[in-house]
């Protein structure tokens, strides 16, 4: 009989032929008390990512699972099947293109949760490469609390590389997830509507910026994720029975501020004198840096 995983490690992929080596390497290097697995939905990549997992999962056939797809069918989707798929009490997140670097960090989250039943998630700080690996920054520069509260989190992101959250907090949340495009949104929120997150300062992982990936897609265009991100906030809103509706109004008015910003370009500063003087004042601060050779 197959051992029940307490954690099974999500991994969603498509076209990480360049890193999926390394991201599956950063898994199994994990020294756990306890078992846990790996789900890999593989989403019909045209380069060697088949290829390479198949030949990890043949490997390491006790610990690795791997869900080939016929067609492609986007992240959400992808992700849906790869945690319909999961065994553990805990899933641990993580995407092709990114990797663990601290073999204890498993362990490491699963003695938080374990210790606060109560908490639905768990992050911890990682460093943010770019594609080249030619420049490195954390993601948390400044120190973060230990706990999260809604209104704290509703400010901030959250790397997926870094996430370990209960099984039944995923399983809760809503079916139209799926419809939409920044689904880490709604992950965060959904998480955070559940309980305090806790938080570990260790850099525990990478995750890598690369200028295909979707949060880049998403910048590209901008209309599509304005007009998501509203009605994310306001179904959100309702599906939580407006608990936290003066937050969730706040992050509305904030996107339709940035929004109207980005329409009006520089006129938004000439519209307001005050802003366009402080921009002006940054420039030459800059251009005086500049000269005097910082």
């Amino acid at each position: 009989m197959t051992t029940q995983p307490l954690v099974s490690v999500r991994l969603v992929t498509y076209n990480h032929e360049k890193y999926i080596a390394q991201c599956l390497e950063g898994i199994l290097m994990q020294r756990t008390d306890f078992p846990f697995e790996v789900i890999v939905g593989e989403d019909c990549s045209t380069d060697r990512t088949r290829e390479i997992v198949l030949a990890y999962a043949e490997q390491y056939p006790d610990k690795i699972h791997v869900l080939p797809a016929e067609a492609n069918l986007g992240l959400m989707r992808n992700s849906q099947r790869v945690e319909q798929a999961c065994r553990g009490v805990y899933h641990a997140m993580v995407e092709g293109d990114d990797y663990w670097i601290d073999p204890l960090k498993l362990q490491k989250q699963v003695n938080l949760m374990e210790a606060h039943p109560d908490m639905p998630l768990c992050a911890h700080n990682v460093f943010v490469v770019n594609e080249d690996n030619t420049s490195a920054r954390l993601y948390y520069a400044e120190a973060m609390p230990d706990t999260l509260t809604f209104a704290e989190m509703s400010q901030i992101c959250t790397p997926v590389v870094s996430h370990l959250v209960r099984k039944d907090v995923i399983a809760s949340q809503p079916e139209w997830r799926l419809k939409i495009w920044c689904g880490d949104v709604l992950f965060r929120l959904w998480c955070a509507h559940q309980g305090q997150v806790g938080y570990l300062s260790d850099v525990m992982a990478v995750y890598r910026q690369r200028a295909n990936g979707l949060t880049a897609k998403m910048i590209a265009q901008p209309e599509k994720r304005f007009s998501e991100i509203i009605y994310l906030y306001e179904q959100f809103d309702r599906e939580t029975g407006y608990q936290h509706t003066d937050q969730i109004q706040k992050l509305i008015h904030q996107e339709k501020e940035a929004w109207r910003r980005q329409q009006l370009g520089w006129r938004y500063y000439l519209l307001r004198p005050g802003k366009f003087v402080a921009r002006l004042r940054q420039y030459a601060q800059a251009v005086a840096r500049y000269r005097n050779g910082f």
